[in-house]
Order: structure tokens, then sequence, then C-alpha cells
């Protein structure tokens, strides 16, 4: 007796709905790219109690032949794909066949829709994949469809969807994502007959604005780089502006919203030096590259990507946006407009669980919504703290408690230095000391430079002009008066990056010296962290570790870098590992990056040290170089700018 069935249409139209209709927000997606597949430049999204009592999507597109009425919502019809070739090649969002169809399994539906040669509309209705007779209305050009009462006729798929302001935050989180993929289409979203976003097809830095509002945009530059097939276009946050989780991320390929880990990866890779940990950048990034070097018919929600060269786009990407980050300002500028940003309510979407698969922390429960704000001039910041900054607070109470020590060292690197710490003077303003003001001059910084080879490196943003050291305040901060602004340097972290790029340098110019272990480090793996780690040996040999097989999928380390004499080799090859299902090939600067900033930090001169003027001075000068960033290795600002229309502020003088 034959046990195989042939399922009936009924059926299997609703089980290919559960990979395509998976909630309200699907619907939306597949809506909406219809429309824009139609070339509509305007287009009109209103959904009630998060679009499981309806949906409306209007648009100005072309609109649909009488002659296709009548196969619209077959399975499979499609106007985009015509042979097996057309697959490598595919430039619209849609090409499936499978959402209409799918969707008209599930819901009720009133299409209308009217071509701009044609005297009249039609209109037709369905029901559960039913269709009624198509009848002539009047309209305009374009297409009008409803949704209601969404899976009405699977009672057990309804009863999982999640409360209404849930799925609405879906929706909001996805129509935001259009409007910045499709910067020149001129969106409106209303939501329970409220307006959400509005955006007027007039660019990518309004259509940011019309989703993040002011306090994102004033935090943004544009970026343009081609390389090869490859070429970006879009916004990244500055280096001193970071959000606590991925959702203030977006890749566009060829016009299509993605996830993609290679690229999403480099990107985070690149500001991994100017960013706190646990702290993500901005961008918006639009990605434009040949159709067939591109595989989008991954999965049904065609949010996933493959390409192919992964590595090589990699590579690119990091580079890149590398070099940009290495070639802007880093300095946090203060004002009070940021003060007491007004939160706007309306505007407020959940984390979006495919954005931030990336996200490790991300282990929120599907109906729990977090909630970010988009708009308006709101911040979300982290509260996290890690083991560096942990370690550098320490060390300001240990300074505290020392600060009758005569010495402190300044340098910690291949050659000792060592400044004597003059006392603390007392004066009537506490713990703010006024030294004698000096005019230091670039000539002057020249003569004193602790590292000779800063020297070589052309000056940018003390030179020329003369400026004033005016004191340090709480013996960590150093004020300075250039040009109308007051800058505040933080002594230790200015010295720790300093340290950092120079132990990164010692590294890259293979100077470490190394150090044999007394008893041999043996690195057990599994067969697959052991073809990794083969991959990759020559890269971890280059750092100084005498590292080779021993025996059946294990290794034997015999010498360490002199760096990193007490490197606990568990830990650092369990990072490694980490990289491991990414298949990316690893890097020298990857895997020590915590190492040396750790190094860095022990090694720099700490908060609460008082400095002489002369070592100020040194400091500086060392800090005034074109390609010096200026953030710790943790991300914190080294230096911090204040405008004298800003402190005047403060007194009133100017409202």
């Amino acid at each position: 007796m034959s046990k195989i069935n042939i399922l009936s249409k009924d059926i299997y139209n609703k089980i290919a709905a559960g990979e395509v209709v998976e909630k309200p927000a699907s619907v939306v997606k597949e809506l909406v790219e219809n429309s824009i597949d139609a070339g509509a430049t305007n287009i009109t999204i209103e959904v009630l109690d998060g679009g499981i009592s309806q949906i409306k999507v209007s648009d100005n597109g072309c609109g649909i032949d009488f002659d296709d009425f009548d196969k619209v919502f077959l399975a499979h019809a499609t106007s985009k794909v015509k042979t097996i070739d057309d697959l490598s090649g595919i430039g619209t969002l849609g090409f499936r066949g499978e959402a209409l169809s799918s969707i008209a399994s599930v819901s009720n539906i009133t299409l209308s829709s009217k071509t701009e040669t044609a005297s009249e509309g039609y209109q037709v209705k369905v029901s559960g994949g039913e269709m009624s007779e198509i009848t002539p209305i009047g309209a305009t050009t374009g297409t009008f469809i409803v949704i209601e009462d969404l899976f009405f006729n699977i009672p057990a798929r309804k009863k999982f969807l999640r409360k209404p302001k849930l799925e609405e935050s879906d929706i909001t989180n996805y129509v935001a994502r259009l409007i910045l993929a499709n910067p020149n289409i001129s969106f409106k979203y209303i939501a329970d007959n409220k307006i959400v976003y509005q955006s007027f097809g007039t660019g990518l830095y309004d259509a940011i604005y019309s989703i993040y509002g002011k306090s994102i945009v004033d935090n943004i530059f544009e970026v343009n780089f081609e390389r090869g097939d490859f070429k970006f276009s879009g916004y990244l946050g500055k280096p001193t502006y970071s959000k606590a989780n991925r959702t203030y991320q977006t890749l566009i390929i060829n016009g299509r919203y993605v996830i993609n880990q290679t690229i999403s990866t480099s990107i985070y890779k690149a500001y991994e030096n100017f960013l706190m940990k646990g702290n993500f950048p901005f961008f918006v990034l639009h990605l434009t590259i040949p159709l067939d070097k591109v595989d989008v018919n991954v999965h049904p929600n065609k949010l996933e990507v493959k390409f192919e060269d992964s590595n090589s786009l990699f590579g690119l990407v990091y580079t890149e946006i590398s070099n940009i980050l290495y070639n802007i300002n880093t300095i946090k500028k203060v004002s009070t407009e940021d003060e007491n940003p007004i939160v706007d309510k309306e505007k407020l979407v959940t984390i979006d669980n495919e954005g931030s698969q990336f996200n490790a922390t991300n282990n929120e429960e599907d109906d729990e919504i977090k909630e970010v704000p988009l708009s308006a001039q709101v911040e979300y910041e982290s509260n996290k703290q890690d083991d560096e900054v942990k370690e550098f607070q320490e060390n300001m109470t240990k300074a505290e408690e020392t600060k009758g020590n005569n010495y402190v060292p300044f340098v910690s690197t291949t050659k000792a230095f060592e400044f004597k710490i003059e006392q603390p003077k007392t004066n009537q303003l506490g713990n703010f000391d006024i030294n004698e003001s000096s005019s230091v001059t670039k000539e002057t910084l020249d003569s004193q430079s602790i590292l000779p080879e800063i020297n070589s490196v052309q000056p940018t943003f003390f030179q020329e002009n003369t400026f004033k050291i005016i004191g340090t305040l709480f013996n960590t901060y150093i004020l300075i008066e250039k040009d109308n602004n007051l800058l505040l340097i933080d002594q230790h972290a200015g010295h720790e990056r300093l340290l950092f790029d120079k132990f990164n340098q010692e590294l890259l110019n293979k100077e470490l010296a190394y150090q044999p272990l007394i008893i041999p480090f043996i690195l057990e793996t599994n067969r697959n962290e052991s073809i990794f780690i083969n991959e990759n040996i020559d890269i971890i040999k280059s750092l100084g570790f005498d590292i080779e097989e021993f025996g059946d999928d294990s290794f034997k380390i015999s010498c360490v870098p002199l760096l990193f004499e007490n490197i606990n080799l568990e830990m650092l090859f369990a990072e490694i590992l980490k990289e491991m299902d990414n298949r990316l090939i690893i890097s020298q600067k990857d895997i020590l990056k915590d190492y040396i900033a750790k190094k860095a930090c022990k090694s720099a001169v700490k908060a609460n040290n008082k400095l002489t003027d002369n070592e100020i001075s040194k400091l500086i000068s060392m800090l005034d170089n074109k390609e010096q960033v200026l953030l710790c290795p943790h991300g914190r600002p080294i230096i911090v700018e204040i405008d004298q229309k800003e402190v005047e502020k403060w007194f009133k003088r100017i409202v």
C-alpha cells in the first residue's frame, strides 16, 4: 500500500506560506518590494494592530495589466524570471513568484490596480486563496492592496503571533531599512492612524535624518570608494560615536537590505581600535556589485546573500574603512545642545532579531521587546566597562594612595624613562593646579620630543599656531587654550595610545624580543581546530610564538614574545579559534590587540600623577601627529574640545 500522498493545492500553499509569511512584517516586506520593482516613486504603508487586522500598501508604480490579473495569485507566477540563466543576474527585489500566492492563502485580500495606458483600473478580491470576479473600477495609475485578517484560516499559526505592538515594532524596523535602502523614493508609514516615518525621496542624508533624527546626523560622515567590481557609498558614524547594539547598522547590496557577516565583521574590525569594548559603530552602507558575483537566492526571505570571494571582500572593506578612520578628526566636542534630549516615543523600534544575529549578547526571548529610540535626540549608551577600564580605575586608586612617591614611570618600552613628579602645589582652588602660563611653539615641542621617531611625522593639530598651557585639572587632565577653544587632554589615555601604537609598530617591524618557556605549552584541539591552526600557523610564528605540530591534533608552543611573558596561552588560542567559524585568515593585530592594550595601559602615566610643564609639552608633541588616532585603545577620547561660545553659555553671557 502506498504511503506517499500528493498534497492538495490548499495544503501546500499553506505550508509554503510558513516560509514566506512568518509574521505581518514579512507581508509588508513582500508588498513594498513589489511596489519598488514596479518603479514606484511614492509608497504609503498603513497598518492596524501591528498588521494583524489590516495592512495597506499603495504606490504609483506601473500597475498590473488586466490580462495578468488572473495570474497574480498563482504559485510561482512572476514577471522577473523566465529562464534558468536569469537566476545568475537577479536585479529585482522579488523573483520567486511565491509571495502573493502565499499571502493570499492565509488572508483576505483586495487588489486594485491600473496601468498608465489603461482607461480604467481593475479590482479583485481573494479569500483564503479563492479569487472572486475581476471588476472594473475608477483608479489612478499604480497599485493599492489591502490585506485583512492575517492567518484567519490557520488558528494554530495565528495563536503564535505576538502582541500587536511587538508585531508593529518589527514592521517599523523593516520600514526604516526600506527607507534607507531607497532614499530616492518617498515613503509614508502610518501605524494605528499615526504617522511614524515620512521621507521625501531627497537622498540618503535626509533619509537617515527622517529615521534617526539630529543626534545621529550630527555624528556621521559620508564615504565613497570603489575597488574593482565593488562600489561603496553611504555614511559611517564618527569614531567618537558608538552604540551598544547592532541595530544602528544597515547594509544595502544592489538596493536590497541584507545581513552579511563578512561585511559586518570587517567594518567592526576596522572600528575596533576606536571603540569601547561591547560597543558597535553606526553605518548605512550601499554596495553596488555585478549581479553575477553575489547570490541572493539563499533563503526565501532574501535577507542573506553569498559572495563569490568573501575573503577578498573582507580585506577590501577592512582596509578602506581603516584608512578613512585614521584620517579623520577624533577630537570629541562638547555642546550643551546635546543635553536633555527630547524623546520621541512615537518612533521607538525593537531590536530586530535578524538584524542583531551577530551580537553574541542578544539572548532575549522572542516575545521580549527591547526598545531603542531611532529618532529625535536620543542616545542609548552602554554602562559596560571592560577589564582594561576597570584595571585603569584601579591604577587611579593606587596612584591616589601613593601620591607621595617621588618617581613614576612615564614610558615603559625597550628604554626606561623616568620623570620626577613634583608635589602638588596648594592654592585656593583646591585640586585645580594653575601653573605659570606658558606659550609653546612647534619648534619647542620638537626639541623636547620623548620618542625620536615622532619628529619625522608632519604635525597637524597644534602646528603653526601658538597655544597656551593653562595647567592641569585633578592632576589628570591637561588644559590648553588654542584658537578660542579650551582643550582637555587625558594624560593617561594619550600616553596609553602612543604606547599602544608603538608596541604595534614593533610587532609589525619584528622588533620584539622573545622568551623561551621552561615547560612548553601543549595545545589540544579537535580536527577542525587543527586545520584552522595549520592554515594560520605562519602568522602565529611571525608573532614570536615557536609553535609546531605535536602529534595528532595538538601543538607545542616553546617560545612567546617577551612583551607578553605572562600571557595566558590557553585564553589566547581560545580567542584565535573564535575566528574559525568565520573562515577568515587571522591577522597579527587581531591576535594580540587585547594584550597590547593591557600592556600599554599598565605602562602609561597614571591619572593623579602630576606632570611638569616640560613633560606636558613632550606629551603634546607626541600627540601632534597627522596620523595619530586621538582615542585610547579602549575607545575613550583623548582630547575634548569646548569652544569659547560654549563656555560663555555656561555663564549666561550669551543665550
